[in-house]
């Protein structure tokens, strides 16, 4: 799609689709220079065309689908508009809101749709909140309010300053920090009618990934992490039993060939066909006539094989 300018059949148009983007750590088997195990970055999108509510009462992602990379974020971002290319056609999509915990990577997006808007993941905003505003609930929920009115970023900093002059210790710096947070990512913040609310990537990195690749004693090679993921991916988008199918036919059965019945069992036999049967077994069972022969075990194979002299 990128080198050659192919694009993937199958695609169709949308109003909306909703991109958002995370990345999974899991344990490698590798140590590093420390002597920790090293960490393998799965590249998560999650692709959708909104949410809505099942017969049961709960949200679900209209046309979910997702796909997960291992590797840099320039090239986990090209794979997975790739691979989303076969279910839309990018040029057809009217809007599309792209989502993600502010990681430079993430915006590149918006470098590939033109029609695309950030908006900051509401998870780890609220963490952000929660970890510089702790010693001062009020300012917390001043600052919430101003962010649900839509209030611009001078008095949205006015509340910040102000309770950062209240605060003493490491927690002015902290309050410091969250300023700085939000400035960056100020654009991804601002409320926007237009802008639709995403927040599904953390639900989505449990249940399609966290929950089997960061079980407890778990740990995978990077080849052996992106394949399982791949396959979990699959599994996600309903297409599981289509890779699964074999590809090659199934060999013939060899024919059975049907062999007289009764050569030795449940029919008296020649003296000289048990003669050729006893050699037979002399050869394939010792024990019949070995120094255990008069053993009750070896008896019971004897009355087994139904050999008698006519």
């Amino acid at each position: 799609m990128f080198e050659r300018g192919e694009i993937p059949p199958g695609s169709r148009p949308a109003a909306a689709v909703d991109l958002e983007f995370d990345e999974l750590l899991v344990r490698g088997r590798r140590r590093g220079p420390d002597g920790q195990k090293e960490r393998i970055a799965l590249m998560h999108a999650l692709a959708y065309e909104g949410k809505a509510t099942d017969a049961r009462g709960r949200t679900v992602l209209k046309n979910r689908r997702v796909h997960v990379a291992v590797g840099e974020g320039t090239a986990s971002i090209e794979e997975a508009l790739a691979a989303f290319a076969a279910a839309w056609d990018w040029a057809r999509v009217e809007q599309c809101t792209v989502g993600g915990d502010g990681a430079p990577w993430i915006r590149k997006v918006l470098e590939y749709l033109p029609q695309a808007t950030y908006r900051l993941d509401p998870f780890h905003l609220k963490r952000a909140l929660r970890r510089g505003l702790r010693h001062d609930p009020e300012a917390h929920r001043q600052l919430a309010a101003a962010l649900a009115e839509g209030k611009p970023w001078p008095e949205v900093a006015a509340i910040l300053d102000a309770a950062r002059r209240r605060a003493q210790g490491d927690d002015r710096d902290r309050v410091q920090e969250l300023k700085q947070y939000m400035k960056n990512h100020w654009d991804g913040i601002v409320a926007d009618a237009n802008v639709r609310r995403l927040g599904a990537i953390e639900g989505q990195n449990y249940h399609v990934l966290a929950r089997r690749m960061k079980r407890r004693g778990a740990s995978w090679s990077e080849g052996g992490a992106r394949h399982l993921a791949r396959l979990l991916a699959a599994r996600a988008n309903g297409e599981l039993e289509r890779y699964a199918r074999p590809v090659w036919q199934r060999r013939q059965a060899p024919p059975v060939v049907s062999t007289p019945q009764g050569r030795l069992f449940g029919q008296r036999l020649s003296r000289s066909d048990v003669e050729d049967v006893a050699q037979w077994l002399r050869v394939r069972i010792p024990a019949l006539y070995g120094p255990h022969a008069d053993r009750e075990w070896v008896q019971a194979l004897r009355h087994l094989a139904g050999l008698s002299v006519a």
